[in-house]
């Protein structure tokens, strides 16, 4: 067999994160306090105040906030404030996702894209199909639009010249295009052509693009939390005025916190708004902080310098103490006008709608480094670390005792409906209750003459000791209970692990 390749630190850094003498990035890149990078066009910085409110309603500049209890949320704002987008060395995931072989390195390509492994293309596969469904069950009307576009279309070089740095660039002959880099304004240029009344509003469009392109400077690339290609499930809602788009905009930070808590991330949230529109809908803004019961960083412009009014994210934190954001829900005041969208009102004239942007989940891609960044934070801690169940790219891992128990095991395989591996190889079964636990496998069924005569599984639960007997209907009944409603899809390569390549 190959013997399995490494990739060091210093590798890691010589591919990704290029940071070397001859990188002129420090020279050319500005940022902003919050570390944001900024083209050499970009616009003046924004003036804003940063607030803590928190559930109670009270409201309360940070230097004043007691942060105990709340350290995520300290950490997030010294980020946003001061941090810095830089990477000078691989963040704890990246070592993670190469060793499961979930997703690893393509050295062909250009620097922030990735080779997805079965196990994580599963992962991924299974994320994308939940983000999905949950917008359909909303109500977003599904679409596909082209991944390039014309670099000289009047409304995009308007837009573009808010994102100036971050352009991928290619020529058709002599015709000069663009790589999207989100599905906003694909969406936007099919809402032009709408035909639309105030009876259709509030109506949602809806694309999971696989292919967003941000050419992302070298620095600031970070294994899967900032990449130049990723995918980006995109809604985009129309609405009749301010307080549609308010209700809109609540049912979709509800969505959005339906996806946290079924990814089991732990979160910090921010609200970012402007102060005109904040004192006007204070109260909306509160019912929001109340829901999510946690204290929340505010962030207050005196005046509008982006196209939205109002914005709430989730952001996660990770082990270098950076912030990466996840779900998000805007309130767009300018796009409508820009690309020229109409409806028509009761009396037959046309209007402006409001624009909702949302992102339920945000970058697929950042998911997973969200999922890996939280549970090194728990092997920190000495807790173990774990997928949710539902994610889980092998969800059972069934050991037979001798040659003579592998028929029994791929009899319970096909029975209960979960992804199951067999563990076939000419190893003690010490070895291999191991490295189920090293490929944070949640189940462990071992199968020997006892069992066999019992009709039943020896089963070990990762992260409790010992071992529990049970028939094989009542462990499929507790793995069904777990499944639940999500998304599910079998093994994609061979059950039997004496037949399964190696991908590093």
């Amino acid at each position: 067999m190959k013997k399995n390749k490494r990739i060091d630190n210093k590798q890691v850094s010589d591919i990704q994160y290029n940071v070397s003498k001859n990188n002129s990035l420090k020279s050319t890149l500005k940022t902003n306090k919050g570390g944001r990078a900024m083209g050499a066009k970009q616009e003046e910085e924004p003036k804003s105040e940063w607030l803590i409110v928190s559930p109670d309603g009270s409201i309360i500049k940070v230097e004043k906030f007691k942060w105990a209890g709340s350290e995520d949320l300290k950490v997030f704002y010294s980020y946003e404030s001061s941090g810095s987008r830089e990477v000078k060395e691989a963040p704890a995931h990246v070592k993670m996702m190469q060793q499961m072989e979930l997703v690893d390195y393509e050295p062909a390509a250009d620097s922030g894209n990735f080779r997805w492994l079965p196990k994580g293309h599963l992962i991924k596969r299974l994320m994308e199909r939940h983000a999905s469904e949950i917008v359909k069950d909303y109500g977003g009307i599904q679409v596909e639009s082209p991944v390039m576009y014309d670099l000289k279309h009047p409304q995009l070089a308007s837009y573009l010249k808010r994102f100036p740095a971050r352009q991928y660039y290619l020529l058709s002959g002599d015709k000069k295009y663009f790589l999207r880099f989100a599905a906003c304004f694909g969406q936007y240029l099919i809402m032009h052509d709408m035909g639309i009344s105030y009876h259709h509003l509030p109506v949602k469009i809806y694309e999971l693009t696989h292919y967003s392109f941000r050419r992302e400077q070298a620095g600031e690339l970070a294994g899967l939390r900032r990449l130049r290609v990723f995918t980006m499930p995109d809604m985009h809602s129309l609405c009749v005025d301010v307080e549609q788009a308010k209700e809109e905009f609540y049912q979709q930070y509800l969505l959005c916190k339906r996806w946290m808590s079924d990814l089991e991330l732990n979160h910090v949230m921010a609200i970012r708004v402007v102060d005109d529109f904040f004192q006007k809908n204070r109260d909306f803004v509160m019912e929001i902080v109340k829901d999510f019961g946690r204290p929340v960083l505010l962030e207050v412009w005196k005046e509008r310098f982006f196209y939205f009014v109002l914005k709430f994210e989730f952001n996660v934190i990770d082990g270098q103490k950076k912030a990466a954001a996840l779900s998000t829900v805007q309130i767009d005041v300018e796009n409508a006008e820009r690309f020229d969208i109409n409806y028509v009102d009761k009396d037959g004239k046309q209007q402006r709608p409001l624009l909702l942007h949302a992102s339920i989940s945000g970058s697929i891609d950042r998911n997973l480094y969200a999922l890996l960044e939280l549970q090194a934070r728990r092997i920190q801690k000495g807790e173990v670390a774990k997928f949710p169940y539902w994610l889980c790219p092998t969800q059972v891992r069934l050991i037979p005792v001798a040659d003579r128990h592998i028929l029994r095991c791929q009899e319970i395989a096909s029975k209960i409906g979960a992804r199951v591996e067999i563990d076939d190889r000419k190893e003690t079964v010490g070895y291999k209750i191991r490295e189920a636990e090293v490929n944070w496998v949640p189940f462990v069924g071992m199968v020997g003459d006892k069992e066999l005569e019992n009709q039943a599984i020896a089963v070990r639960e990762r992260g409790i000791s010992g071992q529990k007997e049970m028939k094989e209907s009542e462990f499929s009944q507790n793995l069904d209970q777990l499944q639940g409603d999500k998304p599910f899809e079998p093994l994609s390569w061979p059950s039997l692990l004496s037949k399964q390549p190696r991908f590093r």
